[in-house]
């Protein structure tokens, strides 16, 4: 049994990315803020509300990627028989043994997320939404980890 950290830097966390993430979050947010709240306001108010939305998305953005880049530090646990990440923050560990694993894929990455490895006991329409465990390419063990998977996908 073998036990990788995995680091937000690790995981793609970058300037950029963050950068991104933060803008990406406080736009969603400030676009439904103004949705939801301004036709019940005055035209007096308008201008006041919509520098409310954005100042409030904002906020909303740089508390997300802070909990975000939180979420992204944790271990991998790998033996013969299971899988693990832990999770210290929100406390969470999800496992996949060797029998229940049903997807294995690789995605490429893209402005928002690290190339990685994707395992699930479920498909890919399952996986989306209960959830798998997700592995960085940049993880220095990264090609035994899914030499690994992809022997137990074949059985």
């Amino acid at each position: 049994m073998k036990t990788y950290r995995v680091t937000s830097e690790l995981a793609g966390f970058t300037r950029k990315r963050m950068f991104l993430r933060v803008l990406l979050a406080a736009g969603v947010f400030a676009a439904l803020y103004v949705l939801l709240w301004t036709p019940w306001s005055s035209p007096s108010h308008l201008l006041m509300d919509f520098s409310r939305a954005v100042i409030s998305g904002v906020i909303f953005g740089l508390l997300f990627v802070l909990l975000l880049k939180r979420y992204l530090t944790y271990e991998v646990i790998v033996s013969d028989d299971y899988i693990t990440a832990a999770h210290p923050f929100p406390w969470s560990e999800r496992s996949i043994r060797r029998d229940e694993l049903k997807s294995v894929w690789e995605t490429h990455g893209n402005v928002f997320i690290a190339p990685a490895l994707r395992i699930s006991k479920y498909g890919r329409f399952g996986t989306w939404f209960w959830g798998g465990i997700w592995i960085p390419k940049a993880l220095p063990e990264y090609e035994v980890i899914r030499d690994l998977a992809l022997s137990w996908k074949v059985r």
